[in-house]
């Protein structure tokens, strides 16, 4: 089927001239120029799977994250209804349309070792001997779906996105931030000890939080989690543990080293990698939509 571009974010695209365009939406001059580094394109129906290839598209992802990471998870607001750091201008942002509405519903912030030798996981994370693997990386977070789409298997659109991506950059490792939404030490100790004891943790790339961000007195928490015995961390850490980490683990991947605690989003983040040569391509095929 033959796609012919038209700018579901923003209408015609065009950025109103004038002092009180400025003032209403002063990003924009941040976002201007901005352009898809790996342009992609997915029909799926009532769907549309893309890279943003304009400011104007990637106004529209910022303003999901808002919704969703800032509104919705933190109850609050930001003045001008934006979640936007110093990466996203450096990144390609996978988004899902609606076609109909033309509204975007879900997106994910994609970051490549082709384009950028910068990844938000360093802020948080010693990154170890990871950089200097061989192959293609690919930096993936602040995954967010849209609170009316979150039953149907939007996630399912948003990895099919990413795998087809992966492809275009010939990527080798995947890897990110994964949130637990918790900064309690006990609950953080319970989610790792879990990790552990699941078979979905290694330490064989060094990997470890800073320490403005190590969780504190984690190995003492830990034995008095312990303390509450193997089926019971299993079952509690279920409530804990989001779905989305779990499926990354289905997938074939691991977390690596221990836990950071993220203040700003009120969260305790896991470092998440997936070497490409131990996917799981049947589960793949179970979470793809056809």
């Amino acid at each position: 089927m033959e796609y012919t571009q038209q700018n579901y974010g923003q209408g015609t695209g065009k950025f109103e001239n004038g002092i009180g365009a400025l003032f209403a939406r002063p990003y924009m001059l941040q976002l201007a120029g901005f352009k898809a580094k790996v342009n992609l394109v997915i029909d799926k129906g009532e769907y549309i799977i893309k890279t943003a290839e304009s400011e104007f598209e990637l106004e529209q992802a910022l303003k999901l994250r808002h919704e969703v990471f800032i509104v919705e998870l933190l109850g609050r607001k930001k003045l001008f209804g934006i979640d936007m750091d110093r990466y996203d201008t450096m990144c390609d942002h996978l988004m899902v349309f609606e076609k109909l509405s033309g509204t975007c519903v879900g997106t994910y912030r994609l970051n490549s070792s082709v384009y950028s030798t910068e990844f938000y996981s360093e802020t948080e994370f010693s990154l170890g001997s990871l950089p200097g693997l061989e192959g293609n990386k690919l930096e993936i977070g602040r995954a967010c779906i849209k609170k009316e789409f979150r039953r149907s298997n939007m996630m399912g659109l948003l990895w099919e996105g990413i795998y087809a991506y992966m492809g275009k950059i010939a990527a080798r490792y995947v890897f990110g931030c994964s949130s637990i939404m918790t900064v309690e030490p006990l609950q953080i100790a319970l989610a790792q000890r879990f990790l552990l004891n699941s078979g979905f943790h290694t330490n064989e790339l060094g990997v470890q939080p800073r320490k403005k961000y190590a969780v504190k007195n984690l190995e003492e928490s830990m034995k008095v989690i312990d303390l509450l015995g193997p089926e019971s961390i299993r079952e509690a850490a279920k409530k804990l543990v989001p779905r989305l980490i779990l499926d990354y683990f289905n997938f074939g991947a691991r977390v690596c080293g221990d836990p950071a605690v993220d203040m700003n989003f009120k969260c305790a983040d896991v470092f998440t990698i997936l070497d490409l040569s131990n996917l799981n391509n049947s589960y793949k095929e179970e979470r793809f939509i056809k």
